[in-house]
């Protein structure tokens, strides 16, 4: 049994004090020095929420768009070439809140104060259970039943929970802001991707290159692509050969979450969701968002 295995159970003590001097004023004013010029637009999100899936559409949309061919086979993030005309998208998991308690994450956005930001989310329901098989069928974190994840302190839905609350309440810091949710992605996925490519400023965008990006990043493409490529830690690769469940493609099922978790825990997340998640995003102990005002 290795460290890494362990680290949201029992975290090196270097990780949680680093943890707790990123709360530090000094940290934030630095990286608000930093930020503008690490890219025109941040696409941020805890993890398992479909940033992957978006990427790839939007990898698709500005290679056609822009003309850059080369643009659909990147990760948009430090390695992004540049090209003129063509916005430089980072995305990140935002200070790694998977990795931390509620309490180690920060509540200040005041570093993206002169960015622009899109923060992606999705049922929290959904995103505990996928992010459950991530910890313990790719990245080896946790040891245990999902119930006992889902309660658990570090990495779970507390923190989850206290992310979304922290955004809701700093989306007005970023001087653009832009909230994408998954399950409007799967209702109209034309849809969303078309306010996302009017968010980054792309000008007129044709239907069939909104069709093209679709396509490009649909399930069953992406799934197909997964299961081609090696167990070789790769972002878009299998965790274990032949484990569906460890597929960072997995499911993409909205409401999914039933067909893992007790009665009991379902109750509990419910009651959590209706009574302490900002009511903005929408979601609730419904089985689907009501839609945004």
């Amino acid at each position: 049994m290795t460290s890494q295995r362990l680290l949201l159970q029992d975290p090196p003590l270097g990780f949680v004090i680093g943890n707790r001097l990123e709360l530090l004023p000094p940290v934030t004013w630095v990286r608000r020095l930093r930020r503008p010029r690490q890219a025109d637009v941040f696409l941020l999100s805890y993890p398992k929420t479909g940033r992957t899936w978006l990427r790839v559409m939007l990898g698709q949309l500005l290679a056609l768009r822009c003309g850059h061919p080369e643009l659909a086979q990147v990760e948009l993030g430090a390695r992004m070439p540049r090209f003129a005309g063509v916005p430089r998208i980072l995305a990140k998991h935002d200070g790694m809140p998977q990795k931390k308690t509620a309490a180690e994450i920060n509540p200040d956005r005041s570093e993206f104060a002169g960015c622009r930001v899109i923060v992606l989310v999705r049922d929290l329901r959904d995103t505990v259970v996928s992010n459950y098989f991530q910890v313990t069928r790719r990245e080896h974190r946790f040891e245990g039943d999902i119930s006992t994840f889902l309660h658990w302190p570090r990495g779970s839905f507390e923190g989850m929970l206290r992310y979304y609350n922290v955004w809701a309440n700093q989306r007005h810091v970023p001087r653009g802001f832009l909230l994408v949710r998954y399950e409007d992605l799967h209702e109209d996925t034309a849809r969303e991707l078309r306010r996302v490519a009017s968010f980054l400023d792309l000008g007129p965008v044709s239907d069939a290159t909104i069709r093209s990006a679709v396509e490009h990043g649909s399930f069953g493409s992406m799934k197909q692509r997964e299961a081609a490529r090696p167990a070789d830690g790769t972002p878009l690769a299998a965790g274990r050969a032949g484990d569906a469940e460890s597929f960072k493609t997995r499911r993409g099922k909205i409401g999914g979450y039933v067909d893992y978790l007790s009665q009991d825990d379902v109750a509990w997340l419910n009651r959590r969701i209706d009574t302490e998640l900002d009511p903005y995003y929408g979601y609730s102990s419904a089985p689907l968002p009501r839609p945004l005002t």
